[in-house]
């Protein structure tokens, strides 16, 4: 039967209605959509054109980030659960060049616990070892484990007064957890499975504005030289591990794990530092790539394996150059083929002057030294805090 129009316009109305009391009744909840930009307060949303740190998540959690302990004015962002994200800078937490701890939560723990945060102090999903240089762009990507936020426990007891991060599989592997100087019973909670942890020390050199990394090694039988590293399983039998980091920072048998070179740019336009032929700038601790007019930044050389986690303790290279888009061929050492020898834990500084027009010169710090004129090699203390 064919219903009258008047009919049909009171169904619109009743289904008008219906399908605002939907809308309304459901507001309060649309903060917990796995893609909603803001939740609890949390900003989820993506800033790639204006961001402290891009954090590649791993995990199918949903995360919170604070710069230093959980507190509501350290606030730094949210972390959507797989994928690459941009967390905003907030000028008011990140207004100098400085190292600052990420400490993160998982966004239920947050919600359960906002009106009193301290609570999550001692239970960190995990934690990672950063730093801000207002002189660049922060173009790492730190990487969050797949293997966090399980039911078994890696629990680290730091009683010196270094910075440390527990990697595994190899002293460049990835981080499962991070301690600050005497810092107890810091505990995070990781997947069943086999690990080899090796302890990596870290610390923010102010003077040059990166950070600078060091491993103990063994002094002697079959693996002399070689990283530090203890194997074991975590399963039904074997539910957490715990580490005391005084017993690897005792002897201090550490062997930096890089040489510096630092450009300070005076020429009349941004460069980039090139190592060799690769055409991939080389990036600093903090992400930086680009040096602008006026400015300076500091390059870690990693030394190259030489056996398992046995590294070179200097690197004799050709080729080192920097360069705009471009001019890329200006050289620090004269040419393409002239050699220099870097020592690790050491630091060597370039400064670049001229323009397009009138072209480029390159001056190292040198000093005279058995009888002859060398690099000027400038020792990096990782050891005094």
């Amino acid at each position: 039967m064919k219903l009258p129009k008047i009919s049909k316009l009171a169904m619109l109305a009743v289904m008008c209605a219906g399908a605002l009391f939907f809308a309304v009744s459901c507001s309060d909840d649309d903060d917990d959509e796995p893609n909603s930009k803001v939740v609890s307060g949390v900003d989820f949303a993506s800033h790639s054109d204006n961001y402290v740190l891009c954090v590649n998540n791993n995990t199918s959690s949903r995360l919170v980030a604070f710069k230093g302990k959980p507190s509501e004015k350290q606030l730094i962002g949210g972390i959507p659960a797989s994928g690459k994200h941009y967390l905003k800078k907030d000028s008011t937490i990140f207004n100098t060049s400085q190292d600052f701890m990420v400490y993160v939560v998982t966004l239920e723990d947050y919600k359960k616990y906002k009106d009193d945060l301290t609570v999550l102090d001692s239970a960190p999903f995990t934690i990672f070892y950063a730093c801000y240089n207002d002189n660049s762009t922060n173009e790492n990507v730190y990487q969050i484990s797949s293997k966090m936020g399980g039911a078994y426990k890696i629990i680290i007891n730091n009683g010196t007064n270094y910075n440390v991060e527990m990697r595994n599989m190899g002293p460049e592997g990835e981080t499962i957890g991070y301690s600050g100087g005497m810092t107890f019973e810091r505990t995070f909670h990781v997947t069943e499975g086999e690990y080899m942890i090796f302890p990596v020390f870290r610390k923010y050199d102010k003077n040059i504005g990166e950070i600078i990394s060091t491993y103990p090694t063994y002094k002697s039988g079959d693996l002399a030289g070689q990283a530090k590293s203890f194997e074991f399983s975590l399963d039904a039998e074997t539910l957490e591990k715990q580490f005391s980091v005084a017993d690897w920072a005792n002897e201090f048998n550490f062997t930096p794990s890089a040489a510096y070179i630092k450009i300070i740019n005076n020429a009349d336009q941004g460069i980039q530092f090139f190592e060799g032929a690769d055409a991939t700038p080389t990036m600093t601790s903090s992400g930086g790539k680009r040096i602008n007019t006026n400015k300076s930044l500091v390059f870690a050389i990693n030394m190259q394996k030489l056996a398992t986690n046995k590294y070179e303790e200097e690197r004799i290279a050709a080729g080192y150059r920097v360069g705009t888009n471009r001019i890329s061929n200006i050289y620090l050492n004269g040419d393409a083929n002239t050699t220099a020898t870097y020592k690790a834990g050491y630091m060597y500084t370039y400064t670049v002057t001229g323009s397009a027009e009138a072209g480029y010169t390159v001056t190292p710090l040198t000093e005279e030294k058995d009888g002859g004129t060398v690099l000027k090699a400038q020792y990096v203390d990782w050891s005094e805090l």
